[in-house]
């Protein structure tokens, strides 16, 4: 049940960045906008980590699997994302968003034992596709030919996302706090290096003084789509597997959705709603088992 509850929590915290991600951006630029987020979260894991009495690890191969997650699971995503949606609306971005359970589906039923490609879970994928589709709107297809540069950004954030899933669920030995800091703190010192530079080449347009809306946001960015998902992340994909992980790529345009009705006061159309519970059925197909047999990582939990 905790595991549920997380993942459901996890759920509504990505799927509310992209709202924050918008509002950042109209006023600070992709590199800087994640410098910041990713400052805040580290800084917050840091004194996490320290409460605990825990230390990073002084081996070389758990630094490396420092790095890959962090480069790939948090730096090279959040940049790809925010510069993606300079130009990409939010509706066709949760679509092509939805490459990433798909890929990841295909990359572990390749390379990952006891996750191999099943007709649940093929079903699963298909049917969550074409919720995604259905809660977008066709409309949202028509933009696929315009501003490809962006689209394609996002969908190379979606497979960042895939193969770090993997890569955690066989490589991440460590403890879950301790993996999630020092992946923040490589990301962290990568993006800060780069962010530098790009002002040291004269990029000073970049920097300008953001508005209170978008500093406000890189700040909910870095406290809970940055620092608290990435620790309940760490903690998830080892206990639930790659698969069932990446299934809330499906969910978060969902929670986006209720995050509107919530907060916003807009309305779901019975079609969205109808897609609603399509991609809920989805998320039902690849995260449960028939017959109630429970996986090795589900025995664990």
């Amino acid at each position: 049940m905790l595991n549920i509850v997380l993942w459901l929590a996890l759920a509504l915290m990505w799927s509310s960045s992209f709202t924050a991600i918008k509002l950042g951006v109209e006023t600070i630029a992709p590199l800087p906008l994640v410098s910041g987020r990713m400052i805040i979260g580290l800084a917050i894991m840091f004194v996490v980590l320290k409460l605990r009495n825990m230390t990073l690890s002084r081996n070389g191969r758990d630094w490396f699997a420092y790095a890959f997650s962090g480069l790939m699971g948090n730096t090279v995503p959040f940049v790809l994302i925010s510069y993606g949606e300079q130009h990409v609306d939010s509706a066709l971005a949760a679509l092509l968003m939805g490459i990433a359970p798909v890929a990841t589906v295909l990359i572990a039923h390749i390379a990952v034992p006891g996750e191999g490609l099943t007709r649940r879970s093929a079903a699963g994928i298909v049917t969550g596709f074409i919720g995604l589709v259905m809660l977008v709107g066709p409309g949202a297809l028509s933009g696929l030919g315009s501003h490809l540069v962006g689209q394609i950004a996002i969908v190379c954030a979606a497979l960042c996302y895939a193969v770090t899933t993997i890569f955690v669920k066989n490589y991440a030995v460590r403890p879950p706090l301790e993996m999630a800091t020092g992946s923040m703190l490589v990301g962290t010192l990568c993006i800060c290096a780069a962010t530098a530079a790009s002002f040291a080449l004269g990029d000073r347009a970049a920097f300008s003084a953001p508005s209170f809306s978008s500093a406000a946001a890189v700040v909910y960015l870095g406290v809970f789509s940055t620092a608290l998902a990435t620790l309940i992340y760490f903690h998830l994909v080892p206990r639930i597997g790659a698969t069932r992980m990446s299934q809330i790529n499906f969910a978060v345009p969902v929670g986006g959705a209720l995050l509107g009705v919530a907060l916003l006061g807009e309305t779901i159309a019975p079609s969205k709603a109808l897609a609603l519970c399509v991609i809920m059925a989805a998320i039902y197909l690849v995260t449960s088992r028939p017959g109630g047999r429970r996986t090795a990582a589900t025995q664990r939990q």
